[in-house]
């Protein structure tokens, strides 16, 4: 761009400003100085869930008691209350519900007191004496200043400071419910961890039997050393799948105390088995997410507040009217310093036009409108996310159900497929193969439904947290 091209911007830039002040008092009711009063559009909302036609589930309510586990819900009682993350979470509250007051505070006028003293000495020479003069001198004074908020600027600032402390409190709510379903599902892995290694203890204690019948049978010339070896090396690699369960249980119990806010130590006593829940799904139309999603609602209390930065980024062009002024005393004697006599005072007025600031408030005006139009965009994108999360766990619901009935029989007939090849190797109608092969079948059949049950409960846990409901009575609304 050249000088001149550049001039005739600065030139049509103050045409531009100046032609806004003129305006200034005929606009103020109109949408360019008008706050957004409803969130940004998103995808258009069905009237109900893709994945979940039922018309008989609950509403959405606190859910943690859907698990009827006491000792869980006092260990989430618990990380609620000493998580260093909530901690910090709670502490940006506070700063945001603060950082309202510093907003509040500019519509009041800034006084400041100044209290002087000063002692100073002076020598006159005339002739062959020299005088001495001492002078005390003390002083009084107030000073202050005010901004008279003529077009809303100081109000459009503290409404957008009240909507990021909204958005604040939302994000903190957000922590807790994403803190609650992550311990919940640390818990079902740690149980289910210990499922496992029982599961495992049984099923080397079975192999044993089994390795036990096949030495005798190979002492008794029955069976060949390959079958001895086939046995033990089945039993030996039981083992160590109870090793790595005892490995797992540990890793997920320390990662739940931790959670906790605990010590990591390990010593955390867990039930025995997994919770079985029957409740039906929570019923809830797309709509309500909207209004029940922390998420959702910090993303909208961000857009209203960019909305409000830029209206007083538009307001900023405008003239800013002050009045300043200060009083008080001047005396050499403290006695006087509060007579009405030495008393002094000034009082001014001010209204300042913006004309020329290098282009620095069209800069301002037009980055707070593309935080706007971005706050907008974050905001759809959480919301359809959201969505998606709810469909996604609604459709996994059921296909998780038909694959644990599916797992269930499978359990019976692989147990009974053991117990035959048992009976056959036995009898010597079978080879070691056989039943090494119905052995590690029957087992990998309940591993697989211990696993699919605990899918199931991290499924219902992530609908729970889709859908925005409460943890617990006592959750913040």
């Amino acid at each position: 761009m050249n000088v001149f091209s550049f001039s005739r911007l600065l030139l049509r830039r103050r045409l531009s400003a100046v032609f806004i002040v003129s305006l200034a008092l005929g606009l103020s009711g109109c949408s360019y100085f008008s706050a957004q009063d409803q969130a940004p559009e998103t995808v258009a909302l069905p009237a109900q869930w893709s994945s979940h036609t039922a018309a008989d589930g609950d509403p959405v309510k606190p859910w943690l008691s859907a698990f009827q586990s006491a000792p869980l819900e006092s260990l989430v009682n618990e990380a609620l209350a000493a998580n260093p993350m909530l901690r910090s979470l709670t502490a940006g509250v506070d700063i945001a519900e603060d950082q309202s007051w510093l907003a509040m505070s500019a519509f009041w006028p800034k006084i400041n007191a100044k209290f002087n003293a000063n002692r100073n000495q002076r020598n006159n020479a005339s002739g062959f004496s020299v005088a001495s003069r001492r002078n005390n001198n003390v002083g009084f004074s107030l000073d202050f200043i005010w901004e008279i908020d003529l077009w809303y600027k100081l109000g459009n600032e503290l409404e957008a400071s009240e909507h990021d402390s909204a958005a604040a409190q939302s994000d903190l709510y957000a922590a807790q419910l994403s803190l609650a379903a992550n311990l919940c599902k640390a818990w079902f892995e740690a149980v289910a961890a210990g499922q496992q290694v029982r599961l495992a203890e049984k099923t080397i204690v079975s192999f044993e039997n089994a390795l036990t019948i096949v030495e005798q049978g190979y002492d008794l010339g029955l069976y060949e050393a390959l079958d001895v070896r086939l046995a033990r090396s089945n039993m030996l690699s039981a083992r160590g799948r109870k090793e790595n369960f005892l490995k797992m249980q540990d890793q997920h119990v320390r990662n739940l105390e931790a959670l906790a806010g605990r010590y990591p130590s390990a010593q955390l006593i867990l039930p025995e088995h997994l919770p079985d829940f029957a409740s039906a799904m929570p019923n809830s139309v797309p709509a309500e997410l909207l209004q029940r999603r922390p998420d959702i609602i910090a993303a909208a209390q961000r857009f209203f507040a960019s909305d409000q930065r830029l209206l007083k980024a538009r307001k900023n062009m405008l003239p800013t009217i002050q009045i300043s002024g200060n009083g008080g005393a001047s005396t050499r004697k403290l006695d006087d310093i509060f007579n009405p006599e030495f008393l002094i005072w000034n009082i001014a007025g001010n209204l300042t036009q913006p004309l020329f600031h290098g282009s620095q408030l069209f800069a301002e005006r037009s980055q707070a409108e593309a935080r706007v139009k971005q706050a907008a965009a974050d905001y759809a994108q959480i919301v359809l996310t959201a969505l998606q999360e709810v469909e996604t766990a609604m459709a996994a619901e059921h296909w998780l159900l038909q694959q644990q009935t599916l797992l269930q029989a499978q359990v019976v007939e692989s147990k009974e497929a053991q117990r035959l090849a048992e009976d056959s190797y036995i009898n010597g109608l079978t080879d070691i193969i056989t039943l090494l092969e119905a052995q590690r079948r029957a087992f990998d059949a309940e591993n697989n439904l211990l696993d699919m049950r605990k899918q199931r409960l991290h499924n219902r846990v992530n609908l729970y947290l889709a859908l925005g409901g409460p943890v617990l009575e006592t959750s913040l609304p």
